[in-house]
């Protein structure tokens, strides 16, 4: 998923992530970009979701592994099945005559 400069990689397996940042760390080679790493995290989703693996990484550094995310106004929440939590979101409705 892509959104102006936010990038979402999603994936079925450890394995293919890994791959998948690799390909991002050769493309930012290759165009002389630069992922802040500071900013990006990676989180699980699955039946092992609490299981800790081996840190992903990109551009050197290791990702951090988070409960939730937030991407665009909707937070992504680590659990066995895909959960999505908009809380954070106060709603506001206009009605207009």
């Amino acid at each position: 998923m892509l959104y102006a400069d936010d990038i979402m990689l999603l994936s079925y397996s450890l394995p293919a992530i890994r791959n998948m940042l690799k390909i991002c760390d050769d493309s930012a080679v290759e165009y002389d970009i630069k992922f802040n790493t500071g900013k990006s995290v990676t989180m699980r989703i699955g039946p092992r979701h609490n299981t800790i693996c081996e840190p992903l990484k990109l551009s050197g550094n290791n990702l951090q592994f988070v409960q939730s995310v937030k991407y665009l106004v909707t937070n992504l929440v680590s659990d066995e099945k895909i959960k999505f939590s908009v809380d954070h979101v106060k709603i506001f409705f206009c009605s207009f005559r």
